[in-house]
């Protein structure tokens, strides 16, 4: 996944802060909360388009030695990103200003760390999270729907980076 795709997943995470934004002017009335809206919307829908090119590769046949789920990384992530921000009111240009650099900032951070895979839209549609190793002993992150990885099993799945995958749907 190119980090132009990464760039547009972010985006589609932080697309409930963005309407937050929005509803509360935090960046001012007008424009900027349009723009908030905008980039809101853009977010959700791209989110389907990623996931559609995402699983149009053939898929590799993963051997499961054992999984668990990581679901908590998705709380964890709008514990620690989303909240704060949602109680910020930036009323002066010098706030707006620093709530954007920190945005700024997690972008780049969440891009660089391949987290592209905690989006808490992929959560509400029902994609789950799981740390997996492979019979060969690599572990890797797979977004799938299952609610359950039972150990020893084989699962279809399209390589998204270097250690996350994405399961197939048959």
């Amino acid at each position: 996944m190119t980090v132009f795709a990464q760039g547009w997943l972010f985006l589609s995470s932080y697309s409930p802060l963005l309407a937050v934004f929005a509803l509360l002017d935090t960046f001012g009335r007008g424009a900027p909360s349009i723009v908030c809206t905008v980039l809101a919307v853009v977010g959700v829908l791209v989110l389907p388009a990623l996931l559609i090119l995402g699983t149009s590769s053939s898929p590799t046949t993963l051997r499961v030695q054992g999984a668990a789920p990581r679901d908590s990384d998705v709380l964890a992530y709008i514990a620690s990103y989303l909240v704060p921000f949602a109680s910020v009111s930036a009323g002066s240009t010098r706030e707006r200003i620093a709530v954007g650099v920190f945005v700024a900032l997690i972008a780049v951070l969440y891009v660089r760390s391949e987290l592209f895979y905690v989006n808490p839209l992929l959560a509400l549609v029902g994609v789950r999270l799981f740390a997996v190793e492979t019979v060969g002993g690599s572990p890797l992150v797979l977004l799938c729907r299952r609610r359950f990885i039972a150990p020893h099993s084989d699962l279809r799945a399209v390589r998204i980076s270097d250690y996350v995958w994405l399961e197939k749907p048959p």
